[in-house]
Parts: C-alpha cells; sequence; structure tokens
C-alpha cells in the first residue's frame, strides 16, 4: 500500500481552503510519497473537495535514489463516459509513475523510489 501525506499549501493570505475559478473551486497542494505500490489515490474530500474535474501536476521532486531508472508521472483520472464525456467517478485521482524506458510500463513496486513529493493543482466543486 502507498503510504502518503498531503499538505494543502497556504496561499498568500494563509488560507488552506478552496478557492474559487469561475464556477469551480482549486486547490493547490503537495503529496508526499514515502512509500510507493502501483498508484497513490487522492480523494476529493483530502483537499476539501466533495468532487473533483480536473488536476494538473505543477512539480515534482523525485527521490530516485539509485539512479538507474528513468520514471515518469502522470495523473490518472477516472474514464470518462462516452456519450457525455464525463468522468464515471469523481472522487478521487490517482498519481501513477511509469518506466520511461520506450516500453512506459506503470511500475508496480518502485520501492527505489522513497520520497517523492508532486505539488498538484486539483480543481472540483466544494
Amino acid at each position: 500500500m502507498t503510504q502518503q501525506f498531503i499538505t494543502v499549501i497556504a496561499d498568500h493570505k494563509g488560507s488552506t481552503a478552496p478557492r474559487v475559478s469561475g464556477d469551480e473551486y482549486f486547490v493547490d497542494c503537495f503529496v508526499k510519497m514515502t512509500v510507493y505500490h502501483d498508484a497513490d489515490v487522492i480523494n476529493a474530500s483530502d483537499v476539501g473537495l466533495s468532487r473533483i474535474t480536473a488536476a494538473t501536476i505543477t512539480g515534482t521532486t523525485a527521490g530516485v535514489s539509485d539512479g538507474s531508472m528513468a520514471v515518469g508521472a502522470y495523473i490518472q483520472v477516472p474514464t470518462a463516459n462516452v456519450a457525455t464525456g464525463l468522468y464515471t467517478s469523481t472522487s478521487s485521482i490517482k498519481i501513477a509513475l511509469y518506466d520511461n524506458d520506450g516500453a512506459c510500463g506503470l511500475l508496480s513496486d518502485a520501492t527505489n523510489m522513497d520520497d517523492m513529493t508532486f505539488r498538484l493543482r486539483i480543481y472540483g466543486i466544494i
């Protein structure tokens, strides 16, 4: 099981509450993974939202301990309904790591990848 610590980043006024952007809210946060297995799930409630509509990685510090593996990261969102374009689930997203060796296989047990930190911007509804 992946172990993670999610910290919501305070804005310039010191607030850690979601902030409005048009009709949606957004939260800047960082996720520190101490152990990685499969993919790291982030729930909407972890960042003060009831529903997630979009997310992006805005920064990362990957802790490759031995330097032998080239690794990439992406946010894995739930599948979309073909007819409506809406996500089938909006309660969570995942940070997934893949081997950037050309085959791009998802890493299932990246034991040498401890203490990675990702900065995210997550959009959604309160």
